[in-house]
């Protein structure tokens, strides 16, 4: 379990249990000094490796390259070879990879949808118009996986849930929260989610998240319950973590060595 005071610069920050929980698995760490640096930028190979030790692992569906610029001692060579090779991520011409550049928010997110695969129901044009002031600004390649991104619901846009900021460099705070939604880890409200169809319930949880099943999880003094969609609480507060109902049953964890079924 992670303590909330590890790191000593996130105690206000807006994506501090987001970061939380990915410190909690491994996918993100600290630095000696005991901070977590939430506002510095992300290269191209730090992505890589975040991608390799916190996504699920994808199948190759291109063959292996040796880029020039990522020798064999590289210490994110491994990260890179696999991220490139499940389509996370791309090279540049001339075999050229890049490692040390920074990766904008936008790149981000498309090695994540083309990574997971994440497909479109509707008109990606008519999904970025809708929930993007900024829509604009988005570089055509990535029109598609940004709209499957937001189908998918894994953008987090804060503090403003409709401006996408797309070319703007990504930093670790954002990268923790994307990751808690591509593994659906209940950390980021929804008013931050775009995408997400809110109903009108008045404020009263400290976090919540989509429905699924006609259920929302809802988190109230530190614990987790389901509401319904009038702000209810069906199961009342009482889990330390809780996910989303799927075919009448939701996985929930009561205390750290204990999960079981409701």
């Amino acid at each position: 379990m992670v303590n909330e005071s590890m790191f000593s610069d996130i105690q206000n920050h807006w994506a501090k249990t987001s970061i939380l929980a990915a410190a909690q698995r491994n996918i993100l760490k600290g630095y000696p000094d005991g901070t977590f640096r939430p506002a510095a930028p992300v290269t191209r190979a730090e992505f890589a490796a975040i991608i390799s030790i916190g996504l699920p692992k994808q199948p190759s569906s291109r063959p292996e390259i040796s880029f020039i610029d990522v020798p064999a001692n590289h210490w994110a060579a491994k990260a890179i070879a696999e991220a490139y090779q499940a389509n996370y991520l791309s090279g540049y011409p001339n075999r050229m990879f890049k490692p040390n550049e920074l990766i904008p928010r936008v790149q981000a997110l498309t090695a994540l949808a083309s990574g997971l695969n994440y497909g479109v129901t509707a008109d990606p044009i008519n999904t970025l118009k809708k929930y993007y002031d900024d829509f604009g600004q988005i570089p055509s390649y990535a029109t598609r996986a940004i709209a499957a991104a937001t189908e998918k619901r894994i953008i987090v846009n804060y503090p403003e849930i409709k401006r996408l900021q797309p070319n703007q460099n990504i930093t670790r705070g954002e990268i923790a929260t994307f990751i808690c939604r591509v593994l659906e880890i209940p950390t980021v409200p929804s008013k931050y989610i775009p995408g997400t169809e809110l109903f009108v319930i008045p404020p009263q949880f400290d976090a919540a998240d989509n429905f699924v099943e006609g259920l929302a999880r809802a988190q109230k003094s530190n614990q987790w319950g389901y509401i319904d969609k009038t702000g209810k609480f069906v199961i009342p507060p009482q889990f330390e973590e809780v996910h989303p109902f799927s075919e009448g049953l939701a996985l929930v964890r009561e205390n750290l060595n204990k999960s079981s079924p409701t």
